[in-house]
């Protein structure tokens, strides 16, 4: 079936499912799928271009095995139950109620790397090596590989539903056919649809794929968003008081007959949109290029979103060795303990610390923890954690005897005022202090000197391990530019650990100006 013939049943099935869509826009087989386009007449903003029935998204509820499917609100769960539920769908064909909707969805394993190692849309050529090396260190490769918060990663949690759950309940579903039964490769295909396309739609659906809405390609600068309204009953879905409600739970629902456009979800355009071009949606405003990467494979030129992580194991396994490797006697419980200067960090980083905005080299950030933005600049929790550590190793000629946290506050006061002032000079001079505060200045002085040389160390040990083992920074560019162009997940792998290794490097090269100006004071 070619994909313009796809499109037509797409569209056939929509109409004889209720949808209405604005003769102002057209669904069309695009180069990378289905795709949405204005025809030759602007759009203004607060339009609504589509409006999709409720009952024909495809979730848990409305799938063909609803009963034998364990429920999950949100999250990783919800995807892996969306999936189990999509693929059994597309098993089945044509007795699928929304088997003319299927067809339109990507038939090949779709290029995340996930499904790298499946040999995904990638050529191979031995002397690049498969794409996911490339990914080595990186942002993309921590959300794949490394435990999450229920110490499994992602490859692992998916692999383990399928055999765990997934292919239970197709035992059930197929028992009489089981030649028809979904393998590992297929269930892998229906989590990349869900990962890559579906919406959380209301308190009743849940997750779901909803036809039309996902053909609207990505855009940060996008024209149009789903509304819905969330709140309905999240045993029948009505967005009236029902029987439910008996319950005694509050549900603020209205308690009239609601009107017609209570029964569907509308695509409604948020910017004006112009004449033959294509209207985007966006799968997320914040979204970094590692996020989409992995959920939805591909990423943008320029996104500044982007950001490195690190976590707090992380940044005490290189604490440990950085200070090891000088002092063969320092250990945690040298400041107190592990635990300890967890709590105490913990307890400080959650103060409100407004002068951070002064600063060049520092930035205030309550979403992503030990971080280094897309302009380089590292967060206040990574700041905090490793002032705090040098002065508590510093001990009593920085700090009172007394390891409270007041105090320990009042001294990161005092180091971020002093970087402040260092900050404000032109050609990063020591600040000029009076004579009676020389000496104070000096402590203060020496902690950030430590700390300067402590992150760019973390960044130069990062960087180190970000790509394909062996292959220097310098390196990565001429790679990507001979790489053939039907390569594609390689070139995004290295483009990926390019723009990494260069947040690295220019957060180095601030804080080894800041050094270098400290150590020759």
């Amino acid at each position: 079936m070619t994909e313009s013939t796809a499109v037509e049943n797409l569209l056939f099935w929509c109409s004889k499912r209720g949808f209405w869509i604005d003769p102002r826009i057209q669904v069309i087989a695009g180069p990378c799928g289905v795709a949405v386009i204005s025809r030759d007449i602007s759009i203004p903003a607060d339009s609504t271009l589509v409006r999709i029935p409720r009952e024909s998204v495809l979730s848990v509820k409305s799938s063909s095995i609803t009963d034998l499917i364990p429920p999950h609100s949100y999250g990783r769960g919800a995807q892996l139950s969306l999936a189990l539920a999509l693929s059994v769908e597309l098993v089945i064909g044509a007795t699928s109620p929304f088997f003319l909707y299927l067809q339109s969805l990507p038939r090949d394993l779709p290029s995340i790397p996930l499904f790298w190692a499946c040999g995904a849309n990638q050529p191979s050529l031995s002397e690049y090596g498969p794409p996911t090396e490339w990914l080595n260190g990186t942002e993309a490769s921590k959300m794949l590989f490394d435990p999450g918060d229920n110490d499994t990663s992602l490859v692992d949690e998916i692999g383990q539903y399928f055999h765990q759950v997934a292919r239970s309940v197709y035992a059930k579903v197929f028992e009489s056919s089981p030649e028809m039964i979904p393998t590992l490769r297929g269930f892998y295909h229906a989590y990349a649809l869900v990962s890559s396309r579906s919406f959380l739609v209301d308190s009743y659906h849940g997750l779901a794929m909803v036809p039309i809405a996902d053909a609207f390609n990505h855009a940060q600068e996008n024209h149009v968003h789903l509304e819905s309204d969330f709140d309905v009953c999240p045993e029948c879905g009505s967005l009236q008081r029902c029987v439910h409600d008996d319950t005694g739970d509050h549900i603020p629902r209205s308690t009239t007959i609601s009107d017609e456009a209570d029964d569907f979800y509308d695509m409604v355009s948020n910017l004006a949109i112009p004449p033959n071009s294509e209207v985007f949606n966006t799968y997320g405003e914040t979204l970094s290029n590692t996020e989409l990467l992995v959920q939805y494979g591909f990423i943008l030129d320029g996104n500044d979103n982007d950001h490195l992580t690190w976590t707090f194991d992380e940044l005490a396994q290189f604490s440990e060795n950085h200070f090891s490797a000088s002092s063969a006697s320092w250990t945690w419980n040298s400041i107190g303990g592990l635990a300890y200067f967890k709590d105490l960090l913990r307890s400080i980083n959650s103060l409100p610390w407004d002068h951070i905005s002064e600063s060049e080299l520092v930035h205030l950030d309550r979403s992503h923890g030990f971080s280094l933005n897309g302009d380089a600049v590292i967060s206040h929790s990574l700041w905090l954690y490793f002032a705090l550590l040098v002065c508590l190793r510093n001990g009593s000629s920085i700090r009172p005897s007394d390891q409270s946290r007041d105090n320990s506050v009042i001294l990161l006061e005092e180091t971020l005022q002093f970087q402040l002032t260092l900050e404000q000079e032109e050609d990063l001079v020591p600040p000029p202090l009076p004579d009676d505060d020389r000496r104070r200045a000096s402590p203060y002085s020496s902690v950030i000197l430590e700390l300067a040389r402590l992150l760019v160390s973390l960044c130069r040990t990062r960087s180190a391990r970000t790509g394909r083992a062996g292959v220097e920074m310098a390196e990565l560019g001429d790679v990507l530019d001979r790489l053939p162009n039907d390569m594609t997940p390689t070139k995004m792998a290295i483009s990926l650990a390019l723009t990494e290794r260069s947040l690295l490097d220019s957060c180095m090269s601030a804080w080894e100006s800041i050094a270098d100006c400290l150590g020759q004071a």
